[in-house]
């Protein structure tokens, strides 16, 4: 159902006894609630083909615990319990920045180290894309570690705008990544690659039927830079299958605190 009806359905229904004021003051509350699980939603998903495909063990662990926190906010506003779906919004955009951070630092070093090696290999046997390639490769990772940095230091609480920078900068890595696979059909391929096939199920067949060391690391970026998940289900629906939230009582060292539907209790935590 479209969200925009579900919060428009809800303003009639919880509002109808209240005074103009009251009503004015909780429509307020429940938008901005609205705009922020929205936000983290998109959030979620950008972070989430890189989970799925290339994500450590434990990023697949803070990933989850990411998401849960998020289904507990999304059945807060659902309740009309805007105060607490509020704070478990930012609580998982705070937990998301420190994952985020975590990823990146992961992903700029293995992209760079990867370009540097299919440039080693493509040196002396270089072709007409070759070199276009590794300029755009290396652009995107420029571009990443800029908005990584500009990320990092916005002011420690505007979690929002560290959101936008840090995603953005995974959106670049992904645009990487898809020059790195090109470099790898033309340089690391049993046969002549099919220059013709620019699509994503032309470039995933091509994969398939030249690249023989490897494919499934070239697989998983291909998919990852198209913002898909190679082979199972993607994590996040996953996730949301099997949600799991009675783990959200149990936290997690050095990166969540254990959570109870008390307010009070259920503290929020801040990342540099």
């Amino acid at each position: 159902m479209n969200r925009l009806f579900v919060t428009t359905i809800l303003l009639f229904t919880a509002f109808g006894d209240m005074s103009s004021d009251q009503s004015s003051s909780k429509a307020t509350q429940l938008i901005r609630v609205s705009y922020g699980l929205k936000d983290n939603y998109e959030f979620l998903r950008i972070m989430n083909s890189t989970i799925s495909n290339r994500g450590t063990e434990i990023q697949k662990q803070f990933y989850k615990r990411c998401v849960q926190h998020h289904i507990e906010a999304e059945i807060l506003h659902l309740q009309m319990d805007l105060g607490r779906s509020y704070s478990e919004l930012r609580r998982t955009q705070g937990l998301l920045i420190y994952l985020y951070n975590n990823v990146l630092e992961d992903e700029i070093e293995e992209l760079e180290t990867e370009l540097g090696r299919l440039a080693r290999v493509a040196n002396g046997k270089e072709k007409t894309e070759t070199k276009l390639y590794l300029r755009l490769g290396y652009r995107e990772i420029a571009v990443a570690k800029q908005k990584y940095i500009i990320g990092k230091n916005i002011r420690p609480y505007l979690y929002l705008m560290k959101l936008q920078e840090l995603s953005y900068s995974l959106k670049s890595l992904k645009q990487a990544e898809k020059y790195i696979v090109l470099l790898g059909l033309l340089h690391e391929g049993t046969d002549e690659f099919d220059k013709e096939q620019r699509s994503f199920i032309g470039l995933v067949n091509e994969v398939k039927r030249i690249i023989k060391t490897d494919q499934e690391k070239y697989l998983r970026m291909l998919y990852d830079s198209h913002f898909d998940s190679y082979g199972a289900l993607d994590f996040y629906q996953q996730i949301w299958q099997k949600p799991d939230l009675h783990e959200l009582s149990t936290g997690i060292p050095n990166f969540d605190l254990a959570y109870v539907r008390n307010p009070e209790e259920a503290k929020i935590p801040t990342f540099k």
